[in-house]
């Protein structure tokens, strides 16, 4: 945490170098011509190819990191960050400047990601989930996590069911998407950390967390590095042709552009 606020200090601190590429931004449609970014591997890099089409080899930027690509918009090198809503609610709240567009590019479902041909262990998250949403541990953990201040919230809070008889349950995650899992200290919260604890108690198995970039989890899910992959993951036909997802557990998560607040005009 105190890693990723320090970040968003110094970006606070930045002078802008921004120009105006033009009149200033009132439609998601003038982003077809502007130079863009987004999180490399995400849907919104994909949004942001298609918004682009045959102009995305030049106008396009991807980064490893929300947080590059959004010092790469205070510092003018883009005019617009295209990325999941939740995430772009934080960083409008604690760095000065920023504006999200009121219109959405896309609506989403978020789901976990397994190796294809895993029924197995679908099914017994599938499973856990239903149980998990029924008794109101999901609604909870949303709750903490969306509606309250998390900021206290600690890694060793969360019980990831150490010792466990039944074995160690693998999940891979990018910890860089706030509130569903960022770093804090050596370890790791979020929405999705905490569900992803919870599901192992219910699997009876101790939840160990791998970090890595986003474009790397699916391969490490199809070569067995982790059992799943848990990061907020859109579910798209293109995904589900090369792994198997669980219910969803996020409906109508939205894709948006952020922008410089200067720069917007509603």
């Amino acid at each position: 945490m105190k890693k990723f606020l320090a970040l968003l200090f110094v970006l606070t601190l930045c002078t802008s170098a921004f120009c105006a590429d033009g009149e200033k931004l009132t439609s998601p449609a003038q982003l077809k011509t502007e130079r863009l970014a987004a999180q490399r591997g995400t849907v919104g890099q994909y949004i942001a190819e298609d918004l682009l089409g045959d102009k995305k080899a030049t106008l396009l930027t991807t980064y490893e990191k929300y947080v590059d690509a959004i010092a790469a918009l205070r510092q003018g090198k883009i005019r617009a960050v295209i990325m999941d809503e939740m995430p772009a609610k934080r960083f409008v709240s604690e760095v000065e400047g920023l504006a999200i567009m009121d219109e959405a590019l896309s609506e989403e479902n978020y789901a976990i990601g397994f190796r294809k041909g895993n029924t197995e262990l679908v099914e017994a998250v599938n499973k856990a989930l239903a149980e998990l949403k029924s008794d109101g541990t999901m609604a909870a953990i949303f709750a903490k996590y969306l509606d309250g201040d998390y900021s206290a919230v600690k890694p060793e809070d969360i019980d990831l069911n150490k010792g466990a008889s039944g074995g160690k349950l693998y999940v891979g995650t990018e910890a860089g998407f706030a509130p569903y899992e960022l770093r804090v200290g050596s370890g790791f919260i979020g929405i999705d950390i905490e569900m992803c604890a919870a599901i192992a108690k219910k699997l009876g198995r101790e939840l160990v967390i791998e970090n890595m970039n986003f474009d790397a989890l699916p391969m490490a899910v199809s070569t067995n590095k982790v059992d799943m992959i848990c990061a907020g993951i859109t579910v798209t036909d293109e995904r589900k042709e090369n792994m198997d997802f669980s219910e969803n557990y996020v409906v109508g998560a939205k894709q948006v552009a952020v922008v410089r607040a200067d720069d917007y005009e509603r």
